[in-house]
């Protein structure tokens, strides 16, 4: 996307995440994100990935969400936002969204649109 330092932070938290290196994937996360990242990150204990997939990054505000899908022996996707704090890129909140149709699929407003159907 060509904001200084925000490609390679999110290459750098993708490769300690395809490594492995959990440790060195919570670094990158600010302390108020840990808890969703913790959630949205335990469907890649499943997919054990062996590489990344960065399918999209979008500036909301003063933030970015970079959609990255890991892929192993399965797939995960995630939605993951960033912020700059302290003159560095952090992750601020993360979700898992492998198995929804659109990152609003779980918005009561809209599931009650389409008849109470779930992302089922």
């Amino acid at each position: 996307m060509k904001v200084p330092g925000l490609d390679e932070r999110i290459a750098q938290h993708a490769r300690a995440v395809v490594a492995g290196d959990l440790a060195a994937a919570e670094s990158l996360v600010a302390p108020s994100g840990l808890d969703s990242w913790r959630a949205a990150s335990a469907t890649l204990k499943q997919v054990s990935p062996g590489r990344h997939e960065l399918l999209a990054c979008a500036k909301i505000g003063m933030q970015y969400i970079a959609k990255i899908r890991f892929h192993g022996a399965g797939a995960a996707t995630l939605l993951i936002r960033w912020k700059n704090s302290g003159g560095k890129w952090v992750i601020a909140e993360a979700e898992d969204v492998t198995a929804k149709r659109s990152p609003w699929s779980d918005i009561p407003h809209y599931t009650r649109e389409r008849g109470g159907e779930t992302n089922a």
